[in-house]
């Protein structure tokens, strides 16, 4: 009777105390900063949390305790540095309350990888350069020829905190898929291939891979967007040169045509005044009556003929030595050419 009755209070015991165990706490969640896939001789932070409360955390490797949070608070922090293959393994959390002392459920495994171990893979895409947004791109991660063995592949992005996606190899190679691509995709990627169990050794990382994801269907927007220097130059300058392109256009065209124009007008009245001012002595010395009418007559007379006028009085006055000659008229005639 008291052998049965002992059994009945030990499973009890334990009931209980899983139920304090689980209870209604929610599970925490572990993460790596800079990342869980890591050099060696390297530091990482793991953060283990919880959305609010104060309560004590406490860490563990392959679900052996490490080490717990100095102090109570929504979040606990624990570096380790100077990381060594031995650092590498399956990493979770758990936290605790005072009154009453309940613990929570394991948070999810992070794996902390520390690379170098193994000789480095290569990746390849089915894809080179842009891909457009809604393809599907396959990345093939494949270890060299020498290494054999089961071994775990991981496909890594820069700037994130965990691999991508976690796969088994098929042979010597497996391929990642990463279905309809969005511009969020973008990005630097590499693999590594890794012992899923103790010691967790894992490869160099491969040369890195660049995907750009274009999205040529998406229409450009008009408004709410941010103009870059690129925009700014195309609205405010091109303008401008049209603007001044025009200017000179009209400047060496109509306006060049005008200029010319008044500066032949301007040529021709010079060579008129100069006509005008060449004039004969003997032209200028007539009376202006006979300016008048030699103009009227000019006028009217056909082109091609000269006039002249008989200075009749040098004729009048004949040399010193000879009689004077009683006085004659003056004589006008035309002479023709």
């Amino acid at each position: 009777m008291t052998l049965p009755f002992l059994a009945l209070l030990c499973v009890g015991l334990c009931a209980g105390q899983d139920l304090r165990r689980a209870g209604s706490l929610p599970r925490p969640s572990i993460r790596a900063s800079p990342s869980s896939v890591v050099p060696a001789n390297s530091t990482v932070t793991l953060r283990c949390s919880i959305p609010s409360g104060k309560v004590k955390f406490a860490l563990k490797k392959n679900n052996v305790s490490l080490e717990s949070s100095p102090s109570s608070g929504a979040m606990a922090e624990f570096h380790l540095t100077d990381l060594k293959t031995s650092n590498a393994g399956e990493y979770t959390c758990e936290y605790r309350t005072e009154s009453p002392t309940r613990r929570s459920l394991l948070s999810d495994v992070l794996i902390l990888l520390v690379t170098g171990e193994l000789a480095k893979p290569s990746l390849h895409a089915h894809h080179r350069g842009e891909v457009t947004a809604g393809e599907n791109v396959t990345l093939q991660c494949q270890k060299p020829k020498h290494v054999i063995g089961p071994h775990m592949f991981a496909l890594l992005k820069e700037g994130t905190s965990t691999p991508i996606k976690l796969q088994r190899a098929i042979g010597m190679e497996t391929d990642f898929s990463l279905p309809s691509v969005t511009g969020s995709d973008t990005g630097n990627y590499s693999c590594v291939y890794y012992l899923p169990r103790t010691p967790f050794w894992t490869s160099q990382p491969s040369d890195g891979l660049r995907i750009s994801v274009t999205d040529e269907t998406k229409p450009p927007k008009m408004a709410g967007v941010t103009l870059g220097t690129t925009e700014i130059i195309l609205i405010v300058i091109v303008p401008l040169l049209f603007l001044l392109a025009a200017f000179l256009i009209c400047k060496y065209t109509c306006c060049g045509a005008a200029l010319k124009k008044t500066t032949r007008s301007s040529h021709s009245s010079k060579k008129m005044e100069e006509v005008v001012t060449d004039a004969s002595p003997a032209t200028k010395s007539g009376s202006p009556a006979l300016d008048e009418g030699s103009q009227v007559s000019r006028a009217e007379e056909p082109q091609g003929v000269t006039y002249a006028e008989l200075n009749t009085r040098a004729l009048r006055e004949g040399p010193s030595t000879q009689v004077p000659q009683p006085p004659e008229t003056c004589v006008y005639s035309a002479l023709k050419m």
